[in-house]
């Protein structure tokens, strides 16, 4: 029995890596007293912080007699969000951003304001620049890409149109911007703050009852990708909340390397579930001759449940872990079963094992929880997030900035049409924006019909009681309703998008002044302008690499294929915690473009197998035909075109046979013999996986690639 509780003896020594510290019941808080609204209640709070930062930014653009105050809103609806956290830094880059795009704008009008082709091209060249990088960057800097590419066109078109006076209309244009993003931020930091902090700490404290019941279901046998799909998207959620937490909260700051280690652990216990759900899931179609795991699985799920319940702390966890692995069979009992067939004997050692591991991560998540409730900060293991950038998709959706920018630009130039830089401007702004939420295309076509619908009750707000208004409170009293209607939208994910256009659809055609000037043509003509920007933005996400489920999977494809091509490198070769993390964004992603958790089963199986070679890889010192071995399944993954799948399944199990015979031969000294255990199942699983994920990363202009001398 001493073995048997050895092994997962040494399951702390390795947990002790996963430490976190923050306090899931609250402790430490920054703020103790806070009021913290219900979820519900965040898009209404939301609707009303966003409404009052309008109507501040309007107050004191009247009040100082600002040239088009209309921009100063647009602005608002632009950086609002329901978050208040990092909202200070966030003003930060967003006002870099408006700066850099000033200069570059005036620059471009400068030099090409009397040459329209010259001066449209290079302006939709810089657009589809700031659109790529927001894309492509994350957190902070992302904010600023985006209000650079937004100052450029408007900055730059208004001023082409009086390059005369280039230079006043930027400073007034830039003056505007700045006005909405500090209106936005003063309202959002003092007004009701929704921490990003207290956020992170409810997720946290979620965090710990989804991964127990997860495991409980697990070690049941009743488990389902909708739970997995949960935890790994819990992981990244904790993560994209510390990025921006740290800056809000000294606490939070103090406990960051600890959060990612938390994440880090929520997102092995993910892994190595589906990996012992499959070996699982082989016994139980095969219940004769097995190994007896139903008590250890027992012993282990009530302990859980009792770690759920608080009745247990990790310390308490960990015995009860290690007599339930105690109660498990020696993997090594099944390598001299001569009865079994080889397969028979890898497959039984590798459930063993994987349950094993099971328990270990479990400890882990335990260990991690174990420090949040620690009064005094502790540091974690600095593990690091890497990001599943997409390159190829963010360069598409720059693409489709710049073809709006040119597209309506050169309808604007040859029609000679008075709204044409309107329509030009908001083309640009509509699809650089649109491309950074979901679902763009269904945004795009909604608001192009909500603008239909809503042009007689905007047309009656502003054309018939607006005249009627005589100081600001009443003008409040008109304008306000409207605006909470687009804030309120704003706030709900799925309407964000078809908010967000319904505002900058009634700021510009509202075009509100101090001396305000009313015209039902002019109205019609912006109306008209708006639509023609948001239909053509439209047409441009429908056609140009559309947002679809197989655009979703070659997406995550390009990251899987990027990932495993590190894998063999000599020179900084991929992490495994570098491997996972990229990975496990890649397929949140993919599963929020699909709308499901079916379909990205191929993709957790191919992240199981990028595992096990990486620990393979990692795993003291590989003989040669390791090496081979996990080249070639590598560059098969990496390419998807070079070696037939079959011949890789092959190879893989061959080598999961290879390492039995190793083992039944008993010539291994204790380290070598562990080594050659550990290899087998990988190899074991390997070959499995690459059965279940073989069709996703074949290249899509066949299934059967080419076989190779």
């Amino acid at each position: 029995m001493s073995s048997r509780v050895d092994a997962l003896g040494k399951v702390p020594a390795a947990s002790a890596r996963v430490r976190l510290a923050v306090a899931v019941q609250g402790k430490g808080a920054a703020h103790p007293g806070q009021w913290i609204p219900a979820a519900s209640w965040v898009p209404w709070i939301f609707a009303a912080k966003t409404t009052a930062s309008a109507l501040l930014a309007l107050l004191v653009a009247f009040t100082f007699d600002l040239d088009q105050p209309k921009w100063a809103l647009l602005t608002v609806f632009i950086v609002a969000q329901p978050q208040s956290g990092m909202v200070l830094a966030k003003s930060f880059y967003r006002i870099i951003g408006t700066v850099v795009g000033a200069v570059v704008a005036l620059t471009l009008v400068s030099l090409f304001a009397q040459e329209r082709v010259l001066f449209l091209g290079t302006l939709a060249v810089w657009i589809g620049l700031c659109t790529f990088a927001s894309r492509n960057a994350r957190n902070f800097t992302s904010y600023g890409f985006v209000l650079s590419g937004y100052t450029v066109a408007i900055v730059g078109v208004t001023s082409a149109l009086n390059p005369d006076n280039a230079f006043f209309v930027t400073q007034a244009r830039v003056t505007e911007i700045s006005l909405g993003i500090i209106a936005t931020a003063t309202v959002s930091h003092l007004v009701v703050p929704l921490l990003l902090a207290d956020s992170l700490r409810r997720t946290v404290e979620t965090a710990r009852t989804a991964v127990a019941e997860f495991a409980i279901a697990v070690l049941e046998g009743r488990d389902t990708p909708e739970q997995r799909s949960s935890v790994l998207a819990q992981a990244i959620a904790i993560e994209n909340l510390r990025a921006s937490a740290v800056f809000e909260d000294r606490d939070i700051r103090l406990r960051s390397d600890a959060l990612r280690d938390l994440a880090a652990a929520m997102l092995a216990v993910a892994d190595i579930a589906y990996l012992l759900g499959r070996s699982l899931d082989w016994l139980r179609e095969r219940e004769a001759g097995g190994p007896d795991l139903q008590p250890a699985r027992a012993r282990s799920a009530e302990a859980v449940r009792r770690w759920r319940r608080s009745e247990l702390d990790a310390m308490g966890l960990r015995c009860d872990l290690i007599q339930a692995a105690a109660e498990l069979p020696l993997a090594r009992s099944c390598y001299y079963d001569l009865v079994a067939s080889d397969e028979e004997v890898i497959r039984r050692a590798t459930a063993i094992g994987r349950l094993r591991e099971f328990f270990a991560a479990l400890l882990a998540v335990a260990e991690a929880h174990q420090v949040l409730g620690s009064p005094t900060p502790q540091s974690g293991q600095r593990v690091r997030f890497y990001l599943a950038n997409d390159r190829v998709g963010a360069a598409w959706a720059g693409i489709r900035a710049a073809m709006a920018l040119l597209l309506v630009g050169t309808f604007w130039i040859l029609a000679d049409w008075p709204s044409g830089s309107t329509a030009t401007i908001l083309a640009a702004v509509v699809t650089a924006r649109l491309a950074t939420m979901e679902q763009p295309l269904h945004a795009a076509i909604g608001g192009t019909a909500a603008v239909v619908l809503a042009t007689l009750p905007a047309f009656v707000a502003v054309e018939v009681l607006l005249p009627a208004a005589t100081g600001f409170e009443t003008f409040c009293t008109v304008v306000a309703p409207f605006l909470f209607a687009c804030s309120l939208m704003m706030g709900h994910k799925k309407t964000a998008g078809l908010g967000f256009i319904a505002a900058l659809y009634f700021a510009n055609t509202a075009a509100f002044e101090n001396r305000m000037a009313y015209d039902a043509v002019a109205f019609l003509n912006i109306s008209l302008a708006i639509a023609l920007a948001i239909a053509t933005a439209a047409a441009l996400f429908a056609s140009v690499a559309p947002e679809t489920p197989e655009a979703a999977r070659r997406r995550f494809v390009r990251v899987a294929r990027r990932a495993f091509g590190r894998i063999g490198r000599r020179l900084r070769p991929i992490k495994l915690n570098e491997f996972e993390t990229a990975m496990t964004e890649a397929l949140d992603q993919w599963r929020r473009g699909l709308g499901s958790d079916a379909k990205v089963e191929a993709g957790v199986a191919l992240l199981g197998i990028g595992r096990d070679l990486i620990r393979v890889r990692d795993d003291g010192q590989p003989m040669a035909e390791n090496v081979r071995i996990e080249w070639e399944i590598a560059r098969f993954l990496a390419t998807g075109a070079r070696l037939p799948l079959n011949h890789v399944r092959r190879v893989a199990r061959d080598a999961a046979v290879a390492r039995l015979r190793d083992l039944r031969a008993g010539r291994l000294g204790v380290l070598d013999a562990r080594a050659a255990s550990r290899e087998m199942v990988a190899f074991a699983a390997i070959g499995d996986e690459l059965e279940r994920c073989g069709d996703l990363v074949l290249p899509d202009n066949g299934r059967t690639p080419a076989r190779v001398a």
